[in-house]
């Protein structure tokens, strides 16, 4: 992890202003307009992330902690609905009391959303049958072959069909 405070070339006691002016000039010397090294954009790319991050009190305070602990010491879950322990006003993240907590909520929309698209496979590949047999017996045409559509949809009905039955053998519930 890069640290942010050697990169701006100021302590970690640093107050705002002189971060800032910290960042002004080390943006000067590395501004890829000005520096005509090879690296002169990802260097400033670095220190415009630097100043981002160091700027702001809240990310600033995250990254203390992530430097001195190596994890952040509050950890945030953006999960839209559920039992919140807080939202600020206008904060799009909802923090939880527990990890276990969030994951709760989205486990249930897991299991909706591997039916949704379990029955959309299967829709799929029994169109895939349909079509063939409409192109094989009712309007059939020379240069369309049913056969693959046919044996496509057929394979991709049987293999969904035989995955869902035995998913527990792939997935640990």
């Amino acid at each position: 992890m890069a640290d942010y405070y050697q990169i701006l070339g100021v302590s970690r006691f640093a107050a705002e202003i002189e971060i800032k002016k910290a960042f002004r000039q080390r943006a000067r010397q590395c501004h890829p307009d000005v520096n005509n090294s090879l690296n002169a954009k990802r260097e400033f790319q670095l220190i415009n992330e630097a100043y981002q991050t160091l700027r702001d009190a809240n990310r600033r305070r995250i990254y203390d902690s992530m430097l001195i602990n190596g994890f952040p010491a509050q950890t945030i879950y953006y999960r839209p609905s559920g039992k919140v322990k807080y939202r600020a006003k206008g904060d799009k993240y909802a923090h939880y009391n527990t990890k276990h907590d969030a994951e709760e909520q989205f486990k249930v929309f897991e299991k909706y959303f591997d039916v949704f698209l379990f029955g959309f496979m299967i829709l799929l590949g029994v169109f895939g049958i349909f079509y063939g047999i409409y192109r094989l017996w009712i309007n059939p045409q020379e240069h369309i072959r049913p056969y693959p559509g046919i044996l496509f949809g057929f394979i991709i009905t049987v293999s969904i069909a035989l995955f869902w039955a035995n998913k527990k053998k792939f997935f640990k519930e």
